[in-house]
């Protein structure tokens, strides 16, 4: 069973790593700032569509949000202007996925 307390607190180092509020991050999602905030105390379970988001948001494997195992497969991201737009977070999301995709790949090549 997934500990949603554990997978709060590495959503929430993942966030403050990118340097990113958790305002920006529930407008990215769609969601309101209380629910971010929840969500990183563990107190609201997470659907796989906002699990699959914050991994090419934050360039991670889902299984590294879930268990916090392939933390070699993340990719240390962080803003420093506080003008980041969602257009911005979404142009970086799709080049987070042709980076995990290449993860992938990789590792399917060194098997």
């Amino acid at each position: 069973m997934m500990d949603l307390i554990d997978i709060g607190k590495r959503i929430k180092g993942l966030r403050k790593d990118a340097n990113l509020t958790q305002s920006k991050v529930a407008e990215f999602l769609s969601l309101d700032q209380s629910m971010i905030a929840k969500i990183e105390r563990g107190e609201r379970s997470i659907s796989s569509d906002v699990i699959e988001k914050l991994s090419y948001l934050f360039c991670c494997t889902k299984n590294y949000i879930l268990t916090g195992e392939d933390s070699e497969q993340k990719c240390m991201i962080s803003f420093r202007s506080g003008d980041i737009t969602e257009s911005d977070l979404e142009s970086l999301t799709i080049i987070n996925k042709i980076v995990l995709n290449q993860f992938e790949m990789d590792k399917i090549a060194r098997q």
